[in-house]
């Protein structure tokens, strides 16, 4: 079974501007048996917008309503973060100091998920990565 877990910077992309995906994020997101995103997503985009962030990327002023419903429409599914993901985030080593990384490398290594996203820090983790 594919499953993955996707990085925001892969979501966004994925939602907004797909053309900006690469040819190995389509087709994962193609051959994905299951799709989930994180909130940690969503905290990310809020607090990154409220700073001036995403300067690459138009995204519309009601992007929390159309981007949740898009998932939706795609089969894309929330993964909640649990306390066995807050708990594996403290056993990380800190090779990546972003905590909304942290917190997706956790819940993909909990989960056993692969990620799709370009950070190329998540392979520190042995998180298995596409992009």
């Amino acid at each position: 079974m594919k499953a993955f877990l996707l990085d925001t910077n892969a979501l966004l992309r994925f939602a907004y501007h797909p053309a900006r995906l690469t040819v190995r994020a389509i087709a994962a997101f193609e051959e994905a048996d299951s799709l989930r995103y994180s909130i940690v997503n969503f905290r990310e985009i809020g607090l990154k917008l409220s700073s001036g962030g995403f300067h690459d990327l138009a995204i519309p002023g009601d992007w929390e309503k159309d981007l949740v419903a898009s998932l939706f429409e795609q089969g894309i599914s929330e993964l909640a973060i649990t306390p066995r993901h807050c708990r594996r985030v403290q056993e990380l080593p800190f090779h990546h100091k972003d905590p909304f990384d942290r917190m997706l490398i956790a819940q993909a290594l909990v989960e056993g998920l692969d990620l799709i996203g370009s950070d190329a820090q998540f392979d520190d983790y042995g998180v298995r990565r596409v992009w």
